[in-house]
């Protein structure tokens, strides 16, 4: 009997030469990730055809981007009120010395 065909065969062998670093990468990717290597390797492989935004943002980069979004938002929104309370009380310094009918003259 045997294995049933593959839906997707892999016929095509490409030896590599790693150096230990990379080889380390490697396997402890797989370690990691319950991975073998030709999976590993097979997955790098098309991440590499995949959008540059969507390979370069792991979910820590995710993660502290959303974080800093927030933050930013946070100040953002801090600093209009800011400006807001800032310009009430340019106006109510105008109207109280009477210097906006003066710029109109």
């Amino acid at each position: 009997m045997g294995r049933p065909p593959s839906t997707n065969p892999k016929s095509k062998s490409i030896p590599i030469r790693l150096d230990a670093a990379t080889e380390k990468i490697l396997q402890d990717y797989c370690d990691k990730h319950n991975s073998n290597r030709a999976e590993a390797i097979r997955e790098a492989i098309h991440r590499l055809n995949e959008d540059e935004s969507r390979y370069f943002w792991s979910p820590e980069w995710r993660q502290l981007l959303g974080d800093n979004e927030k933050n930013i938002t946070n100040i953002s929104e801090e600093f209009q009120g800011m400006l807001n309370m800032l310009l009430q009380t340019i106006q109510q310094m105008k109207t109280k010395t009477g210097s906006e009918s003066n710029e109109s003259d």
